[in-house]
């Protein structure tokens, strides 16, 4: 594939910043406060991500020396001291994306030019329960030499948690049992009252076939290695009684939509819910999240599965509509056409009627860590009016399903992005905000606070994507030392006049990209294939 912009090499390093400075973007998702000063020559800001730390482990990330005198080429952990490794190698071991962006480097992109990243991460391993660790990074220069001491970073292990094993409740794992009673019994029994010291419910061995799932407040959700948690393909698993609405709007209501196949919801779901409703949900593992929703093969007759650049099998599965949905669907077409049954007009059916994998609204700590997400009917994640999101090394394998976004961002603030693999049928990332009249009108948290970092970036419609619902404003967004190939777009923008609000202050720097399908970037207020109905913001979308 012709890299599209190739003439245009400058490009690459390109940051653009609007309204703001390089240095803008101060709640893109890392926190600052009860830090102590660090020399301006070693990294800043270390932090461990709400929820990364459990019984045995916790995560490291933190941001790039102020000043650099020498070239950092990688970075040294310790504790109390005691050299524990470097970022770079750790990250072999935790982050699907780092051989993707180590090949990038040494096979795809190996003529030199290409903006080289930095990474920034690190996972601490064979740790005790319920103890206090003390933690500083250096910086690493090409001459082996290293940085001051970062500021120390204290944090605590989790206590160990109550194991609730799926298949003590009746859970079979052999592909065909429904196992949505069981799994959800499971669920209800996992909580503080019960297990004051934390409680986790664990889904291993097999695959496990279910129809929507609730989460609820301070439990983990673990789907472990070699476990599969399969969406059933009977709608009526998912009861559109239990759904959401995706806005409260009282003017132009929106329909109401089946729920995911997991969930943080209320049972009375109005289309809002604040950050803090739930709190403290962790999903994680190294199992697979499959959605069921399409048949394989981008076509008909397309192969099922490729080989991509690494050498490993990639998943395809169905492009498709609302006119080719019951030839082409799986979940998707049980839904559209049980909607259609009810009276439902087909166009309405489609884009309303199909769960996504995950709707996770209203919470306040959201950590979701090493699965492998597959196949939604409709969209991948959705983090909904939620605070302290961490996406840390999920493997997102949803091409070419039709809107099946990565992970969606709506009025949320403070997210986290990094350490993750995209080989999506929509965008990878998108953030949205309401829009139209009724943004203002029911006063919707703006989108605000995203660092993402330390991602592959495969194909997907954007990398990183504003909008289109832009009402109550997309802001303080910072991506940079990600790798973008193959996507049709790098950083994508858009929105239409009416829906209000707009984005401001995005930081987009130090990303390679390369064969990029269509443009590297694009900024557009004429986005015409999301229209809804709605009254007019007061004023006009715009960019800034």
């Amino acid at each position: 594939m012709r890299n599209t912009f190739g003439p245009s090499r400058s490009m690459l390093a390109l940051a653009i910043a609007l309204a703001g400075l390089a240095g803008g973007c101060n709640d893109s998702g890392a926190p600052r406060d009860n830090q102590q000063d660090a020399p301006a020559s070693a990294p800043q800001n270390v932090f461990v991500p709400a929820l990364s730390a459990d019984e045995n482990s916790l995560v490291l990330v933190w941001e790039k020396p102020e000043s650099e005198t020498q070239q950092v080429v990688d970075y040294a952990i310790y504790r109390q001291g005691e050299r524990l490794g470097l970022a770079r190698e750790n990250q072999n071991h935790f982050s699907p994306a780092k051989p993707y962006i180590d090949n990038f480097y040494q096979r795809v992109a190996s003529d030199g030019w290409q903006q080289p990243i930095d990474l920034r991460t690190f996972t601490v391993t064979h740790l005790e329960p319920d103890i206090e660790y003390a933690f500083t990074v250096r910086a690493v220069y090409a001459n082996g030499k290293e940085s001051p001491d970062s500021a120390v970073i204290k944090a605590r292990t989790s206590k160990t948690p109550h194991i609730i094993e799926a298949r003590t409740f009746g859970a079979k794992g052999d592909g065909t049992t429904l196992n949505t009673q069981t799994l959800q019994q499971a669920i209800d029994s996992c909580t503080v009252a019960h297990y004051p010291q934390g409680c986790k419910v664990v889904i291993s061995d097999g695959e496990f076939k279910t129809g929507a799932l609730f989460l609820h407040s301070d439990m983990t959700l673990e789907i472990a290695a070699g476990a599969t948690l399969l969406g059933s393909d009977d709608p009526a698993q998912y009861p559109l009684e239990k759904g959401y609405y995706l806005y409260p709007y009282s003017d132009h209501p929106q329909p109401r939509r089946p729920p995911s196949l997991i969930n943080v919801l209320e049972a009375d779901d109005k289309g809002e819910s604040p950050a803090g409703t739930f709190r403290n949900i962790r999903i994680v593992g190294k199992g697979t999240i499959d959605g069921n929703g399409w048949t394989r093969g981008v076509k008909s007759g397309g192969e099922a599965t490729i080989i991509d650049e690494m050498g490993n099998a990639l998943p395809q599965y169905r492009a498709s509509n609302a006119a080719k949905v019951s030839a082409d669907g799986i979940l998707a077409k049980h839904q559209t056409e049980a909607a259609i049954a009810e009276g439902i007009e087909s166009n309405s059916a489609y884009k309303n009627r199909r769960s996504s994998l995950m709707t996770l609204r209203g919470v306040q700590n959201l950590y979701l860590a090493g699965l492998t997400i597959r196949n939604p009917a409709f969209h991948g994640v959705m983090a909904l009016e939620s605070k302290n999101i961490t996406l840390n090394g999920l493997v997102h394998q949803t091409f070419d399903g039709n809107n099946a976004d990565g992970v969606e961002f709506g009025n949320s603030q403070n997210a986290l992005v990094f350490n993750n693999f995209f080989d999506t049928g929509d965008d990878c990332v998108n953030f949205a905000a309401g829009f139209g009249k009724g943004a203002e009108t029911f006063h919707q948290q703006p989108q605000s606070g995203a660092w993402i970092f330390n991602n592959y970036f495969r194909k997907g419609h954007g990398a990183v994507v504003t909008g289109s619902h832009t009402g109550a404003w997309i802001e303080k967004v910072r991506a940079e030392d990600n790798v973008m190939y193959m996507t049709d777009v790098g950083l994508r923008m858009k929105s239409r006049p009416y829906y209000g609000g707009g984005v401001r202050d995005v930081l987009f720097r130090h990303n390679a990209m390369k064969d990029i399908a269509k443009e590297p970037f694009v900024f557009t207020i004429k986005y015409s294939a999301d229209v809804n109905d709605t009254t007019p913001a007061d004023e006009p979308a715009q960019f800034r």
